[in-house]
């Protein structure tokens, strides 16, 4: 079994503030001296903190769920068409989460992913359209959550 591991904190100066859901916290992987510390915050729809320009500072957890859902698709991606000996040129993901309330409680109900593979002209179309939905079927981020999860395939040749 793999274990991942990772510390969240707040910085000494974010525990003085008046209103909690004004505060930054941080995530740290224990024990790295290599990883960035990344800072995340509250939505700005339940009060998050501004930057100057009146938008988020920092990174939410939604964008982290939605990442990490994405991510695991573009892992999965690079193990998958090496496995198929699929050469590719690139591999873009842009990614919408939805948080509703249809269930009766506050959900990311859904992930729309716009998946653009492009590939060189000497590999097939039908190929590369198998290994992504081999891909999606393999993922095991998307595979562990309730969140519905549509990935949009666009192949383009050059």
């Amino acid at each position: 079994m793999d274990i991942f591991k990772l510390t969240i904190f707040q910085r000494e100066s974010e525990t003085l503030k008046e209103n909690n859901r004004k505060r930054v916290q941080t995530i740290q992987i224990p024990d790295s001296t290599y990883l960035s510390e990344i800072d995340f915050q509250l939505p700005l729809a339940y009060d998050g903190p501004k930057g100057e320009d009146g938008l988020r500072k920092h990174y939410t957890p939604e964008h982290f769920f939605i990442a990490a859902v994405s991510g695991c698709f573009f892992t999965t991606f690079s193990v998958v068409s090496s496995n198929s000996n699929l050469k590719y040129k690139t591999l873009k993901i842009s990614a919408e989460g939805y948080i509703g309330a249809s269930t009766g409680i506050k959900i990311m109900e859904k992930i729309e992913n716009k998946i653009t593979l492009t590939i060189s002209s000497t590999e097939k179309k039908k190929k590369a359209l198998k290994v992504l939905e081999l891909t999606e079927k393999a993922c095991p981020l998307a595979n562990s959550v309730k969140t519905k999860i549509e990935n949009t395939y666009i192949i383009l040749v050059e």
